[in-house]
C-alpha cells in the first residue's frame, strides 16, 4: 500500500467541508471587486459636496477647508452640475486677482461643463479620461442627476484592491 500522501481523495474526504487559509472572500469581503464606477461608489458612498454659483470664492474656500476636500461641484437649479471648483482653480486665479479673488463669485472662477461619467462606466475609461484631460475629480451622473463623485485617489485605491485580488488568485492557483 502506498503512503497516504500519495493516495487520491477518499469519499469521506470529499464529504467534509474544506477550508482554505487564503480566499478572496476572506481577504476582500466578497467576490472580485467590480470594474465599474458603481463599485467605487458602493465602497465610498455617494456623498457629494456642492455649492451654488452665486456663492463667493471665500465661502467656497471655507467649505473646502472645513470639509477637508479638494473640490466642490457647482450646482444650479435642477441638480445638474454647471461647473466644478477645485483648489487648483482657486490657486490658478490668485495670481491674476490677488485677494480680490475671494470676493468674486464661484461662477467666475469655476471650471465650466465638467466631464462626467455614469455609474456604468468602467474604471479604466474614467482613469484614462482623467489622465488624458489632466483633472482629478469627475462627477457621476445618472438620469441627468448628480449621484456621486469619483477622484483619482478613489480610482487608484480601487485598482490596488483589484491588483491585490489578482495576486491572491495567482497564489491560489500556484498552491492548488
Amino acid at each position: 500500500m502506498a503512503p497516504t500522501s500519495y493516495q487520491g481523495p477518499m469519499q469521506v474526504d470529499e464529504q467534509q467541508k474544506r477550508t482554505y487559509s487564503q480566499t478572496a472572500e476572506g481577504s476582500l469581503g466578497g467576490d472580485q471587486p467590480g470594474r465599474s464606477v458603481a463599485a467605487i461608489l458602493a465602497d465610498k458612498g455617494q456623498d457629494v459636496f456642492t455649492i451654488g454659483p452665486e456663492a463667493t470664492v471665500l465661502e467656497a474656500v471655507s467649505e473646502l477647508n472645513r470639509r477637508r476636500i479638494g473640490v466642490l461641484v457647482v450646482v444650479a437649479g435642477g441638480g445638474k452640475p454647471a461647473g466644478i471648483l477645485s483648489e487648483r482653480d482657486v490657486v490658478r486665479n490668485i495670481e491674476a486677482s490677488g485677494v480680490e479673488l475671494f470676493e468674486r463669485t464661484v461662477k467666475e472662477v469655476m471650471t465650466v461643463d465638467p466631464v462626467t461619467c455614469s455609474p456604468d462606466d468602467s474604471v479604466e475609461h474614467v482613469m484614462t479620461e482623467m489622465t488624458r484631460s489632466r483633472f482629478r475629480h469627475m462627477p457621476v451622473m445618472q438620469n441627468d442627476r448628480l449621484c456621486g463623485l469619483v477622484s483619482i485617489g478613489d480610482i487608484v485605491n480601487h485598482r490596488l484592491v483589484e491588483l491585490e485580488y489578482e495576486n491572491l488568485k495567482i497564489k491560489q492557483a500556484m498552491v492548488g
